[in-house]
């Protein structure tokens, strides 16, 4: 999340997120790669749910907005995709 643009981005998505899966959104922080996020448990759904859909749309929008998007293949990059998310997440009770 290393540009003001992908933090507001993250952020305008999160809040998507979390009016569609109606949890609260205690703190969260965004560092430069990567966040943190405290959560209320979500009345739809699961945790995992929610990060999977929040990872989904944020690549989403990051990869369709890319300057290094080929216009010809859509959201496909021409060389290799670069990595925006770990594969897991870490989750842990407060």
């Amino acid at each position: 999340m290393g540009t003001a643009r992908r933090r507001d981005l993250l952020v305008e998505i999160l809040e998507q997120v979390r009016r569609s899966y109606k949890f609260v959104v205690v703190g969260y922080v965004v560092m430069p790669e990567h966040v943190h996020l405290l959560l209320g448990e979500p009345d739809r759904r699961n945790p995992s749910v929610v990060v999977q859909v929040l990872k989904q749309r944020l690549n989403r929008r990051l990869l369709r907005n890319s300057p290094e998007a080929d216009p010809a293949q859509g959201c496909l990059w021409k060389n290799e995709r670069p990595e925006i998310w770990q594969r897991r997440f870490y989750d842990f009770v407060v």
